[in-house]
């Protein structure tokens, strides 16, 4: 099994570009109404994350809210590439799990880079659920 079993496509997730102002990317981050948004340029190249966090900061680090608001700062300067470190779609399994276990969800690329989609902890744990469930009910056919 791949990353690609699991992948939930970029046309069904949340995302911001990273060009936006950071105020106009707060708006729609609150928009989406999502903890953590995917960040891309207009090409759709993986630039990394924004969250909650990271607009908090700015905030806190200036001491002031109209920081977000400032023309020269963009969603792109606020994003985080290593807290949320990609995985590429063919990617196996364990790398998933690895980084599954630190995020609520891993941005995949596809080999040039493109963001492809998201896969999320709640979709890895329904997809193990559901091969114990196989492996269960096999064990109970092969006591019969």
């Amino acid at each position: 099994m791949n990353t690609a079993m699991l992948l939930k496509p970029k046309s069904m997730v949340a995302y911001i570009y990273g060009d936006l102002s950071a105020g106009e990317g707060l708006r729609e981050f609150i928009e989406h109404g999502f903890t953590a948004v995917p960040v891309i340029d207009r090409e759709g190249m993986y630039l990394g994350v924004v969250s909650e966090r990271d607009f908090l900061y700015r905030i806190l680090e200036t001491r002031s809210v109209e920081a977000i608001n400032a023309d020269d700062l963009t969603v792109a300067d606020l994003a985080d590439c290593s807290r949320f470190e990609s995985v590429p779609i063919d990617a196996d399994i364990s790398v998933l799990f690895n980084r599954i276990i630190e995020q609520n969800f891993v941005p995949v690329v596809d080999s040039r880079g493109m963001f492809s989609g998201i896969v999320t902890r709640k979709d890895v744990l329904m997809r193990m659920e559901y091969k114990l469930k196989q492996a269960d009910n096999s064990r109970k056919e092969l006591m019969i």
